[in-house]
């Protein structure tokens, strides 16, 4: 009231006067803020559940005391009568009055905030992060103690004081933490979850999900790597691969990737698979999937194929049909997904070509018969940014599950 009448500005508000930036608060027709700090999501109709829309900030939801990150729209949110859905901007300028006001007298008296909002590193590489614990009662709060929990095989530190004897009214007790995933942290999303305890009163938490992503380093035996595009980087954490590379082409008249493969593992009658968890690349055409050939690290020596997906134009299967090394026969098309699982089934001297969006289902892509294809072989995972129109860019591929069976 004080800053309204300070301001002019109206106690209650749309959404859009306090989030301009957020464009679906403009459409948003039954939310108010109530000031800064709270957002108002009554039910209007007869209905017990609705949408709410919570725009950037960190939330607290004072019905289910939890905390929730926005942007983010709560579907099937109960709010039966008698409930109206109320949310507070903890960042926001007086947060600390609203949630003293709001919280019902059984609600914890202390919160937990996990910061930053996203966090990302690489496999081994360390990061900080900061518990901030809040006495949001007016009493004191005492032997306060915050604590990270992380995943198994990932190290916690704290490089600031994590208890507290005593918590006053307001307060507030961070903590930073080094936190350090294993060398071979696989890539992809992990939760880590903040908490505090106190006399007297509930263990509380925050978890948000730090993402781990690839960063070139080396692959381990069976892997080998090839490198026809000049700038390929590799790297793998457990059964996943990654690849950077450029490459002009990875077609009839260029062969440009970067490759990681065994060697000698493909018989006569053998299936290869792999999942494309992601792939990354400014150009359209680029490419990532499987290859075999008699010896990958010389497609020319024969036997020479490959099931990639591009990064706009779907599926390509592709094989040298005449042993000099280059793809000259084509099956494909269709639109791009990911992840895409892909299957290359040898028989003899054909290739068959399966794809699938889900590895339960498959649909095939096409089949070459590949004379030059003999003995035992190579197969492996490849990538080619197709960058002869964008010079200089690269693609990022990420792939696990592959394998090699049959004989």
């Amino acid at each position: 009231m004080r800053q309204t009448l300070k301001t002019g500005d109206p106690i209650m508000r749309p959404l859009f006067f306090d989030f301009p930036k957020d464009q679906e608060s403009y459409t948003v027709s039954d939310e108010w803020m109530l000031g800064p700090a709270v957002l108002a999501a009554p039910q209007l109709g007869d209905r017990a559940t609705r949408t709410v829309h919570l725009p950037a900030g960190v939330w607290y939801d004072v019905n289910h005391d939890t905390v929730i990150r926005g942007p983010k729209n709560l579907t099937g949110y109960g709010a039966p009568l008698g409930v109206t859905p109320a949310f507070v901007n903890l960042k926001a300028k007086g947060a600390d009055k609203a949630l003293r006001a709001l919280r019902g007298s059984d609600a914890p008296a202390a919160s937990v905030l996990l910061a930053p909002d996203a966090p990302e590193t690489g496999s081994g590489t360390p990061f900080e992060m900061t518990t901030t614990a809040v006495n949001w009662s007016s009493r004191p709060l005492k032997h306060v103690t915050a604590a990270l929990d992380v995943p198994d095989g990932w190290h916690a530190e704290a490089t600031a004081a994590s208890r507290a004897k005593s918590l006053a009214g307001g307060a507030a007790l961070t903590t930073k933490w080094t936190v350090t995933p294993p060398a071979d942290a696989r890539w992809g999303s992990h939760t880590l979850t903040g908490t505090v305890t106190y006399d007297g009163g509930p263990k509380v938490s925050d978890s948000l999900p730090v993402k781990v992503k690839p960063v070139p380093g080396t692959v381990s035996a069976p892997y080998r790597t090839a490198d026809t595009a000049g700038d390929a980087q590799f790297a793998q954490a457990g059964d996943q691969l990654a690849i950077w590379a450029g490459g002009q082409d990875l077609s009839g008249w260029k062969d440009e990737k970067g490759a990681v493969y065994e060697s000698g593992v493909l018989g006569e009658q053998s299936t290869v698979r792999a999942r494309i968890v992601s792939q990354d690349a400014v150009t359209p055409a680029g490419k990532a999937g499987i290859a075999v050939a008699n010896d990958l690290s010389a497609p020319e020596k024969g036997g020479y194929a490959v099931l990639v997906m591009t990064d706009k134009y779907g599926l390509e299967f592709m094989a040298d049909s005449d042993g000099d090394g280059g793809l000259d026969t084509w099956a494909g098309g269709g639109a791009t997904y990911h992840p895409a699982y892909l299957r290359l089934v040898r028989d003899g001297t054909t290739y068959t070509a399966y794809a699938s969006k889900d590895g339960t289902a498959w649909s095939t892509v096409g089949s070459a018969t590949v004379p030059s294809a003999s003995g035992t072989g190579d197969a492996g995972v490849i990538a080619s940014a197709v960058n002869a129109y964008y010079p200089g860019e690269r693609i990022q591929a990420v792939f696990d599950g592959f394998s090699v069976t049959g004989s």
